[in-house]
């Protein structure tokens, strides 16, 4: 039961981080970064975690007929001692439905076969759930971009990345960089550029992502700390939240690193929503409370006033509102190899850059 409670506690922060991005990279449009859509980008990009055979939150949003054809595949395998799988299970009965109304058709039987299209329809749908189709246009909400970029910054030479085409036109490469163990994912670090290519600078922003409960987080787990005070040093240290030129417009400071408690899903098959918020590293300290067992942590009726929402954040980012100062990509590249940024065993590291 631990072990299946912590392999959600991973694919959930790791499906909200996915979707962050996902809402960043379409400018906040929520038609296009749905949680369907951050699960099959996670899983195009982190299969292991979310991919189709593997996550748990896909198992338990499958239709009931797909659930039923596990269930007898499972207990079939049992019984003959051999493998079976479900789809070996579904096929055959796909192929009587369809033999069936072609009889029909050929008969030209005027007779009611509606039940009979409906179960058709339900089994192939459970057959794309089974064995799902490659991925169209249609279904990631991003198209593989062909086209590399020139002058971009490269960080991290010979880690697999993947580029995309944004619905903007503009374009997107995304590294993920994860422990060999899903399970072990206890975080999530989205590290997001904002690109210009011509001036060879860029703003960025770093959100970690952690579970708290009841709205309540912790501030004593050793390697929380430990992460909070490696993206303090490289971002407040750095005083990449100074700006260095002459400001045009109003705009918020230009913090870059977040901390984003999020909701804990109590279960597998409940309803997604987080209400996660973004709390500024710097502000941190100023509002945490300490319990009368002397523990501190953060709790949202305390950080509420300081934090800015997830939908709130997405958009002020995309709009150039909050994040870094603008950064040298000579900057860059040496705060990076400094820090070693993408360097931790339990953290997930999501990093985007958008040019």
């Amino acid at each position: 039961m631990e072990l299946q409670e912590s392999r959600i506690d991973s694919e959930w922060i790791a499906l909200n981080a996915f979707r962050e991005l996902l809402k960043i990279s379409t400018k906040g449009d929520l038609a296009k970064a749905t949680y369907n859509d951050a699960l099959n980008f996670g899983g195009e990009l982190y299969p292991a975690l979310l991919g189709q055979e593997n996550s748990v939150l896909r198992r338990v949003r499958e239709s009931d007929t797909t659930k039923e054809f596990r269930q007898r595949a499972r207990l079939r395998s049992e019984k003959n001692g051999v493998s079976i799988t479900a789809l070996e299970l579904l096929l055959p009965e796909i192929e009587e439905y369809e033999g069936l109304l072609k009889i029909a058709k050929i008969s030209k039987d005027r007779s009611r076969v509606d039940q009979l299209k409906g179960r058709l329809k339900t089994l192939v749908n459970a057959k794309n759930e089974l064995d799902p189709p490659a991925h169209t246009e249609n279904q990631l909400i991003f198209r593989d971009a062909t086209a590399v970029a020139k002058g971009l910054l490269e960080m991290g030479a010979g880690q697999a990345r993947r580029d995309f085409e944004l619905p903007d036109g503009g374009m997107l490469r995304v590294r993920v960089l994860h422990p060999d163990k899903p399970e072990q994912v206890t975080g999530a670090d989205v590290i997001y550029e904002r690109h210009s290519i011509d001036q060879e600078e860029a703003s960025i922003v770093i959100v970690q992502y952690k579970i708290w409960e009841n709205r309540t987080l912790r501030l004593t787990d050793p390697r929380l700390l430990q992460q909070l005070d490696k993206m303090r040093t490289f971002a407040c240290g750095n005083y990449l939240c100074k700006s260095d030129k002459a400001e045009s417009g109003y705009r918020f400071p230009h913090c870059a690193a977040f901390l984003r408690p999020t909701d804990k899903l109590q279960n597998a098959d409940q309803k997604f929503i987080s209400s996660g918020e973004h709390i500024p590293l710097c502000q941190i300290d100023n509002c945490k409370t300490i319990t009368e067992r002397g523990t501190p942590v953060l709790e949202y009726k305390k950080i509420r006033k300081t934090s800015l929402s997830g939908e709130a954040f997405e958009y002020l980012f995309s709009a150039e509102k909050v994040g870094s100062r603008i950064v040298s990509y000579e900057e860059l590249a040496e705060l990076y190899e400094k820090f070693k940024v993408a360097s931790d065993t339990d953290h997930l590291i999501i990093h985007a850059q958008e040019y």
